[in-house]
């Protein structure tokens, strides 16, 4: 069943990402188990207002984010401990989250281009893109020195702010030893979809991307 989301609750990106936590570490030993799991989120799609950075790369089904090398997103995301530096909350990079809908795809809707009513909202509470912190339009380069990680979410609502009207942001978020961004489990969710659910990425995508992270397939 479709539930429509028209707005992300206050703390979306801790319930999105227990869940997933949950769901991703049942998956290799049951996927019955995992469905269970992600049944309080199961079948949710994003009917909200907000508006993704970047563009989709043809044939890619991913975005990129304002002409940053997707190796260099990888490195920032890995620095920033997978957290959030302008909300200091969790983060789980999209290309885990698409492996995630492979396996469970109507439950876990994922659309490349964010159509509204395709998406579930995890993929705006949770993915982090590589913003820059002097604006690329300002003179400000893409090397990691001048890219953070923010949500989305977090993004789009800071970029949507006059300048002058910014909260300030975090200090940079403590390091959390527990979360990876569920990056140890990647590999064993890419299997899994392999043979359940439906892929949504184009071959080699993950693989890609678990090189990128220095990380392989199972």
């Amino acid at each position: 069943m479709t539930r429509e989301i028209h707005a992300l609750r206050d703390d979306a990106a801790a319930w999105y990402s227990d869940v997933l936590d949950a769901v991703t570490a049942a998956i290799p030993s049951s996927v019955d188990r995992a469905r269970q799991i992600l049944e309080p989120i199961s079948g949710e799609v994003w009917m909200g207002s907000l508006t993704l950075h970047g563009v989709t790369a043809p044939g890619n089904n991913d975005r990129t984010s304002r002409r940053v090398a997707d190796r260099t997103r990888a490195e920032v995301f890995l620095r920033d401990g997978f957290l959030c530096t302008y909300c200091g909350g969790r983060t789980i990079p999209r290309c885990i989250l698409v492996a995630i809908s492979d396996v469970f795809p109507d439950e876990f809707p994922y659309y490349a281009h964010y159509r509204r009513g395709t998406v579930h909202p995890a993929y705006w509470a949770l993915a982090p893109e590589a913003d820059h912190v002097l604006a690329h339009a300002g003179g400000g380069s893409s090397d990691p020195q001048n890219l953070t990680t923010l949500h989305a979410m977090c993004n789009t609502r800071k970029s949507s702010l006059a300048a002058d009207s910014l909260p300030l942001a975090s200090s940079m978020p403590a390091h959390d030893p527990e979360w990876d961004g569920l990056l140890s489990r990647y590999a064993d969710v890419v299997t899994i979809g392999e043979t359940t659910g439906r892929r949504h990425s184009s071959p080699g995508y993950h693989s890609s991307w678990l090189r990128r992270f220095g990380r392989g397939l199972s």
